[in-house]
């Protein structure tokens, strides 16, 4: 089981504390979740689509040709593959990962206590964790 690098908290922190807006390919759902989980383990859960899509129809391409039915197939994959495994909404702790369904598509962000941070148009989209749908253990 890969576990978080010491002094997590702090990277996390700095990690969210950058200013950011949608965009796909760079700050969309997936990549953030990706970027903070990278930031805490030094594992890219993206590594493998990340810098191969700019649009929304680039994206779901991209990722039917890699085998993910969507985002939440892509967490539950790329997740298992290092043990880090579906925990109960109340249990989600700070720098999980979490899933939640707003604008009509499933959409990632992470745990910052008893919310969660999404990224959105116009910069991050706060979220209370048990209005979320799923939730990662990360590390």
């Amino acid at each position: 089981m890969s576990s978080r690098v010491d002094n997590w908290q702090i990277a996390f922190a700095e990690e969210i504390s950058k200013p950011r807006v949608f965009q796909w390919g760079i700050n969309d759902c997936c990549l953030f979740a990706c970027d903070v989980v990278k930031i805490l383990t030094n594992i890219d859960p993206a590594d493998t689509f990340r810098g191969k899509y700019s649009t929304a129809l680039g994206a779901y391409k991209e990722l039917k040709k890699q085998g993910f039915s969507g985002v939440l197939d892509v967490a539950n994959k790329r997740f298992a593959q290092n043990n880090w495994h579906q925990v109960s909404l109340a249990l989600a702790q700070r720098g999980d990962v979490a899933c939640a369904f707003f604008e009509r598509q499933h959409t990632l962000g992470v745990v910052t206590g008893e919310n969660a941070i999404f990224v959105g148009d116009n910069g991050y989209v706060n979220l209370p964790v048990q209005d979320c749908v799923r939730s990662w253990r990360i590390g």
